[in-house]
């Protein structure tokens, strides 16, 4: 210690350092496991890694995230068809914002999760209750930021073209979405997050009414259900959950790619 601060570390060390950590708890907690005999009731990595080539070499992780990715797909596909274009419309006309802010205000406060029952009720539980659920927690997050970047604006720009002569479909196209699109994308990035977050939580729901029926599963959550209450495997529960947070990081980061490829003046 020089001055009172740390020497920075090298570009080996920061790797270095947080990956020693991680095998020091991976290794103390197989250890645990191996010691106390617990393997079955108590997850451990060396069972997760034998669960995961397993579940990966039969193809049942690939199915299962298949058609809960293509429920999210759809479900977000949905919310933006429906959330930018009345985001668009609530930020640019006060007299609807004003007409319609109680209701949005209103169904955004219930959670997506919420209306799992319902959904089930209504659509029952082959998949139509999940793409549901999705759907509706990725259009909230589009009409909010959409409305939002209308707001935010620059009005002199607005006014510029407004003195050239642009008519509102110019307006709109050149000036409006253009403008509007980085925050666009930041809704995009929160309600794919809502949707990922609902599909789990509407196949978990509805994969217990499966699994008490003896069907199929038709998704991850599902996948989960089925393995906690029937093959009470916790090894390859713990395996769903890692797959679910790296599918999720993947998302994320491929909607951040595009959004640098699309808005590279909005890139950091």
């Amino acid at each position: 210690m020089t001055g009172g601060m740390t020497r920075p570390l090298s570009r080996r060390a920061r790797v270095l350092l947080p990956l020693s950590v991680l095998l020091v708890v991976l290794a103390s907690w197989e250890a645990a496991v191996q010691a106390t005999r617990t393997q079955g009731l108590v997850p451990h990595p060396g069972g997760v890694l034998w669960s995961g080539a397993q579940l990966t070499a039969n193809g049942v992780i690939f199915q299962a995230m298949s058609g809960s990715l293509a429920r999210v797909l759809i479900g977000f596909l949905f919310g933006a068809c429906v959330g930018i274009p009345l985001g668009l419309a609530v930020g640019a006309f006060g007299t609807l914002d004003r007409a319609l802010r109680p209701v949005l205000d209103a169904l955004r406060s219930i959670a997506p999760i919420a209306w799992i029952p319902m959904a089930i009720l209504w659509l029952g539980v082959r998949g139509n209750a999940a793409l549901f659920v999705v759907a509706y927690g990725a259009v909230f997050p589009f009409i909010v930021n959409s409305s939002q970047a209308v707001r935010q604006v620059d009005r002199r720009l607005l006014s510029a073209a407004r003195a050239l002569g642009a008519g509102r479909w110019v307006m709109l196209r050149s000036v409006l979405l253009p403008s509007a699109l980085p925050m666009i994308f930041t809704g995009a990035r929160i309600a794919l997050a809502f949707a990922w977050a609902s599909i789990i939580a509407a196949e978990l729901a509805v994969g217990i009414k499966v699994a008490g029926h003896g069907r199929s599963v038709a998704g991850i959550g599902q996948l989960m259900v089925e393995t906690l209450y029937v093959k009470r495997d916790v090894d390859a529960l713990v395996f769903y959950m890692l797959v679910v947070g790296l599918v999720s990081f993947a998302i994320d980061a491929g909607l951040r790619r595009v959004q640098e490829r699309l808005l590279p003046w909005k890139s950091h």
